[in-house]
């Protein structure tokens, strides 16, 4: 019989699962069924107008060699605007086109329903257990951080 801290890893890992097949499906997000690389490069795209690669990269935690391809084919979908600088015209920046504004919007009301459950549990603590919650899911995402520079 697996003892308390067993199961309590258990039910983590099937949320992570669950949480990761919900993201990683495509969606339809305004007109375009988009995948969770593209929504998601919106979506910073979205909150930061006029970004560039490298911050978009950094922001999503991606090499800057992967957002190319995202890039192109959010302008071929006409999501996305590219511009140059005005004071560097070596720098491309990025903006939502309409289209792009529309399915920046989607996400954010799919992102609002599913998180809402969520933070109505999260309202329902004490305020020492959601901050013990937190520092408990704070530690073991250092740990993980830990394991993952190790490789």
């Amino acid at each position: 019989m697996p003892n308390q801290s067993q199961c309590v890893l258990d039910t983590m890992l099937r949320m992570i699962h669950k949480a990761s097949e919900i993201m990683a499906e495509p969606r339809v997000f305004g007109t375009e069924v988009l995948y969770a690389s593209e929504i998601h490069m919106i979506d910073v795209i979205g909150r930061n107008p006029g970004i560039h690669v490298t911050e978009i990269a950094n922001k999503l935690g991606i090499t800057k060699g992967a957002v190319p391809k995202i890039i192109g084919k959010l302008l071929q979908k006409e999501l996305i605007y590219r511009y140059q600088a005005e004071n560097n015209k070596k720098m491309v920046l990025f903006t939502l086109t309409p289209k792009g504004l529309m399915a920046f919007q989607s996400h954010t009301e799919f992102h609002k329903k599913l998180d809402q459950g969520i933070i109505k549990k999260f309202n329902s603590l004490q305020k020492s257990e959601l901050l013990m919650f937190h520092d408990i899911m704070h530690e073991v995402e250092e740990y993980i951080d830990r394991i993952e520079k190790e490789k």
